[in-house]
């Protein structure tokens, strides 16, 4: 990473990013045309644990991500959450937006366990419920440690039966190889 002064480090700071973003786009090779990408935007569930990051999505039985993930299960993946923009009067091209993200490549796959795929499902539900409604007033920080965490405040368990699960296809990407980067007040500037 080019701007060290943004990178995040560790699972822990990784995982306070990820709390705060409520879509992964994801990126793989189109099936029909190998030249060209194909991304879609995917709510997910996550778990992520000795710098092995699991990103778990459902979707119908039949359609382009799976004919592609089947056809080459190599994917990238790019989550962000936005917060507030600085303007710089003086020289607008110094302005930005405060943001946080993750981003990687890994490996996609279709969950057919179905003691995996429940628990996927239950992980994507947990992720969706706990999603901050309003990502500004969760601002990450790296340099803190109380930064904004949404897991504390599910609610309850979401938790699938097999006869639930099979109604969905489950996926999900295994990555080793993913960053985080944070634009914020603590930043050192350009």
């Amino acid at each position: 990473m080019r701007r060290k002064d943004r990178e995040v480090l560790g699972d822990e700071n990784i995982a306070k990013i990820i709390e705060q973003c409520t879509t992964c786009h994801v990126a793989m090779t189109d099936d029909a045309d190998a030249s060209m990408p194909y991304v879609i935007p995917l709510s997910f569930g996550y778990n992520l644990n000795s710098g092995v990051l699991e990103l778990y999505f459902h979707c119908a039985h039949v359609g382009k991500k799976l004919d592609c993930i089947r056809k080459n299960p190599n994917v990238a993946f790019s989550m962000c959450v936005e917060n507030r923009i600085e303007i710089h009067e003086e020289a607008y091209c110094k302005s930005g937006r405060f943001y946080a993200s993750v981003v990687g490549q890994g490996k996609a796959e279709i969950v057919e366990d179905i003691a995996e795929k429940c628990r996927g499902l239950s992980l994507l539900m947990e992720r969706q419920a706990a999603a901050p409604h309003h990502p500004d007033s969760a601002q990450y920080s790296q340099s803190t440690s109380s930064a904004h965490s949404t897991q504390s405040a599910i609610p309850h368990k979401f938790e699938f039966t097999p006869e639930q699960a099979a109604t969905v296809t489950v996926f999900k990407i295994t990555s080793t190889n993913f960053t985080g980067k944070a634009k914020n007040e603590h930043a050192q500037k350009c």
